[in-house]
């Protein structure tokens, strides 16, 4: 999901630079929701990568005679594809594998120069083809009946709403349930928000430990959405909270205020939140980075990089980006 949302820069940038090219775009289905109102794209290829062979999907990329195949995912799956359409103009990004990885080693970590963004390895594709990429904001467009899509949810009017995607695909990179409670606990008292959890029908177990330890209202739509409705209920949101997760890129998309918490992964491998008004939180650890995408669980066993991270100093945060960005909206 993150991964999509960042290519948004380069698909601008494209288009900028060619207005008149027809740009499509090859993802799986269920991220299609993700580009489907971006007006810079006019065909969206959707396929299952259970039922969809790989053969037959180069083919009819190779049918459509493209001038052009940008690769910014540089999978097996891309590769196929480049290979099957031999006689089209390629261009790559590079992924830094082995910087990435190296990254993640103790030794080499203070040695090698930190990855900004993943955007900033999209933009080697367009080097490679002499162009200049023009942004590196991220874009997300909602359909005109968004407005509806809030209330279809039962939730309550948006005087403050703090939304919180609690959960992530890997232990590592999940914040604990206690310390969200807290914090919940915390940002209650202060202003009375809305809190609404959202994530898919794996999340629930998380939200439902949440609210063991909390006594306050807490809306928990995990799984009830698509990606537009997800992406339309975090973009009302006053802020936004989360790990290093797809949703938190979807944030950044609508710059929001937002507060993204860094456990096992870390920024320097390029996920940070292209967002001004975003705050990274994050312990310095000669442990962390210790993988690229996160672990099922912490290998030292002790799980500091978010332990050491309390609910106070969160609250802290949220509490000054809260004041601050609501007074500038009053002003």
């Amino acid at each position: 999901m993150g991964d999509i949302v960042l290519t948004t820069p380069v698909i601008h940038s494209l288009k900028q630079e060619y207005p008149r090219a027809k740009i499509d775009y090859l993802t799986k289905s269920e991220y299609a929701d993700i580009i489907a109102h971006n007006p810079d794209i006019n065909t969206i290829i959707k396929f299952n990568s259970e039922k969809d062979p790989i053969i037959k999907l180069s083919r009819l990329i190779k049918s459509l005679n493209y001038d052009v195949i940008i690769d910014l995912h540089k999978n097996l799956r891309s590769l196929i594809i480049k290979t099957i359409n031999f006689n089209t103009k390629k261009y790559s990004y590079n992924k830094k594998h082995l910087k990435r990885f190296l990254l993640t080693k103790k030794s080499f970590r203070k040695r090698i120069k930190p990855i900004n963004s993943t955007v900033d390895l999209y933009k080697t594709a367009f080097d490679k083809m002499g162009l200049q990429l023009k942004t590196r904001k991220l874009y997300f467009y909602l359909p005109k009946e968004a407005i509806y899509i809030y209330r279809r949810f039962n939730l309550p009017e948006p005087t403050m709403n703090i939304v919180i995607a609690p959960s992530a695909a890997h232990y590592t990179k999940q914040y604990p349930a206690d310390y969200y409670a807290e914090l919940i606990d915390k940002l209650h008292d202060e202003f009375k928000p809305n809190f609404i959890m959202v994530g898919d029908k794996n999340d629930k177990k998380t939200v439902e430990e949440i609210k063991r330890i909390t006594d306050k209202k807490i809306y928990d739509i995990c799984g009830e959405t698509n990606i537009t409705e997800l992406a339309t209920i975090i973009s009302v949101s006053d802020l936004f909270i989360s790990g290093d997760t797809g949703p938190m890129h979807i944030a950044a998309a609508f710059n929001i205020p937002q507060i993204a918490i860094f456990g096992s992964t870390h920024p320097m491998l390029g996920f940070a939140p292209l967002n001004d008004k975003a705050q990274v939180v994050q312990k310095d650890l000669s442990c962390r980075p210790c993988s690229l995408h996160g672990r099922k669980k912490c290998p030292l066993k002790h799980f500091n990089c978010l332990r050491e991270i309390g609910p106070t100093q969160i609250f802290s945060i949220a509490n000054n980006m809260i004041k601050k960005y609501r007074s500038n909206d009053e002003e």
